[in-house]
């Protein structure tokens, strides 16, 4: 017999048997049981996968930032205080990290497999949902980004946002695109994305049959570092050097969300902060969690990014921020990254 109908036989038994003083008592005990039951599951079946975690965000990033990311990551993993599955994820994070690394030649000794710029091709889809949780939510199909390099889908999510607005007329919301490194996982995340969204009652899912009609702006050059010479996940400056934000972002896991108490897990987990970017002016701190950028929520790290790089140069735009049990209202100037 598995754990829950273990765990719910149990509770009956115990339940029937002290039926005159009622089963509060119980409850008390079997609801703990049931949720580290459920919390167990959870992490013995996930993945690299399953969590979100893998190459096609590191992709593109010079080779000083990707080491700086690897270092971040292993402090964090290495840190006694952290825990087994969360110490497992940002394991994960610095494997696609170190692997992104190797391919783009950042690694003294390992010759680079795909072009000095670090690209490679990338698949993606849009979706757009309606405000409140009540309405509709419109996904696009998977597609070929023509260069999602050029400004990581803007000119896609504008586009999208644009027919959408055009054909369906939807409540007020802002579209967003996500990119992948392979058809194969723009395919399983917007599978992924539409099964979460069924979950919701309230809304209805649309699938939309859309692709880009036109070409993005001319890419946006990006500086790459040189190689470097120290082993993977050595240390390196912390990027963000100049008037950019100086954040970096992953993705928010259970086992962290528990840990610092947000409860539903999900929103951009900060990371470092470069003391010389808006990110430090405006107050944000590692281990702070990013759940809502100018007035829409953040479930993850690909939607901040997007939502930020979205926005004009010099706005300033409002942040709520989870630190410390608590919500915390920061403004932030968006800058180049």
């Amino acid at each position: 017999m598995n754990t829950f109908p273990r765990a719910l036989a149990w509770s009956t038994t115990a339940c029937v048997a002290i039926a005159l003083s009622g089963c509060m008592a119980v409850h008390s005990v079997v609801s703990p049981m049931m949720q580290s039951a459920m919390q167990s599951t959870v992490e013995n079946n996930a993945t690299p996968e399953s969590m979100g975690i893998g190459t096609s965000a590191y992709r593109g990033h010079d080779c000083a930032y990707l080491a700086s990311m690897a270092q971040t990551f292993t402090k964090s993993q290495n840190d006694p205080a952290t825990e087994a599955f969360t110490r497992k994820t940002f394991g994960w994070h610095v494997d696609a990290i170190n692997q992104v690394r190797a391919e783009q030649g950042c690694v003294a000794g390992i010759p680079a497999r795909v072009p000095a710029s670090g690209e490679v091709p990338m698949y993606g889809f849009c979706w757009y949902a309606e405000p409140g949780g009540v309405g509709a939510i419109y996904f696009s199909t998977v597609f070929a980004y023509v260069d999602w390099y050029a400004d990581q889908g803007q000119h896609e999510q504008k586009e999208f946002d644009a027919y959408l607005k055009g054909r369906y007329a939807p409540k007020p919301a802002s579209a967003l695109c996500q990119g992948e490194d392979s058809r194969a996982k723009a395919d399983a995340a917007r599978e992924k994305l539409w099964g979460q969204m069924f979950g919701n009652l309230s809304s209805s899912r649309v699938s939309v049959q859309w692709t880009p009609a036109s070409k993005p702006p001319p890419r946006r050059t990006v500086a790459k570092a040189a190689a470097v010479s120290a082993p993977a996940g050595a240390s390196a400056p912390a990027a963000g050097a100049g008037k950019t934000i100086g954040l970096q972002l992953s993705d928010l896991d259970d086992a962290t969300a528990k840990k610092l108490a947000l409860n539903p897990a999900q929103g951009a987990l900060v990371g470092e902060v470069a003391r010389s970017g808006t990110a430090a002016k405006a107050g944000l701190r590692a281990q702070d969690v990013i759940v809502e950028i100018g007035g829409q929520e953040v479930r993850s790290r690909a939607e901040a990014q997007t939502t930020l790089d979205a926005m004009r140069i010099g706005f300033n735009v409002p942040l709520r921020v989870w630190r410390a049990r608590k919500m915390h209202e920061l403004t932030l100037e968006v800058a180049p990254r």
